[in-house]
């Protein structure tokens, strides 16, 4: 698999999207839905974003036609995201796009090629770096346990419904991402969870963040 890659930004504040989940987008912006043709047309991914800042605010009050027609805010990208592939679910006959998008990488921004009408840049790949299974199982088996002990007190009744057998047999590594299907931080932790090359780290991060209690579901 090739290391770069040229990739259409998305951007949404204080929402960071992680590998091996899926995205669902209502898209109605003419720059996005312009977007969303070209990355079909071209096969090409796109990258879900979280913003670093606002750059421009939207006119207050639009009706649903004048916000078809303009674009909104303009925000400033984080420079690690991750990137898919989009599948277009419907297109209303007043223009929208529903789509998802299957996040499958991690890419860090390297250079911006394109400002208008939309965002394309340069990205690389984010490996993580190598570090010995058995560690990365232990903290994984915790975080498990964490899971259990906070669905017990707050959600027993969802309880039956976690399948501990399905996420213990999961890679650690996919785990560490994984398992925000469950869970939410605040996004400037989700973020330095995303940016992290260590999954070690980024386990033992999860791990003390859940015994704090500061997960939600």
């Amino acid at each position: 698999m090739k290391n770069f890659f040229e990739v259409p930004l998305f951007p949404i504040p204080d929402l960071v999207a992680f590998p091996n989940t899926v995205m669902p987008l209502h898209v109605f912006e003419p720059r996005y839905r312009t977007m969303i043709e070209d990355s079909v047309k071209k096969d090409r991914m796109i990258g879900i974003t979280n913003t670093k800042k606002r750059i421009s605010i939207p006119r207050e009050n639009q009706t649903i036609k004048e916000a078809l027609t303009r674009n909104q805010a303009t925000y400033e990208p984080r420079g690690v995201f991750s990137m898919g592939e989009v599948k277009v679910l419907e297109k209303t006959k007043d223009g929208r796009i529903y789509v998802n998008i299957n996040l499958k990488h991690r890419v860090m921004l390297v250079e911006e090629t394109q400002l208008l009408p939309y965002r394309i840049c340069n990205c690389r790949l984010l490996e993580d770096v190598n570090v010995e299974s058995s560690r990365l199982v232990q903290h994984q088996q915790k975080i498990l346990d964490l899971m259990i002990a906070i669905l017990q007190r707050e959600a027993p009744a969802e309880l039956a419904k976690f399948d501990q057998e399905g996420w213990n047999t999961l890679d650690p590594k996919k785990f560490s991402f994984e398992i925000f299907k469950l869970i939410r931080f605040d996004p400037d932790l989700m973020q330095s969870l995303l940016e992290m090359t260590d999954p070690e780290k980024r386990l033992i991060l999860i791990k003390d963040t859940l015994s704090s209690g500061a997960g939600s579901g």
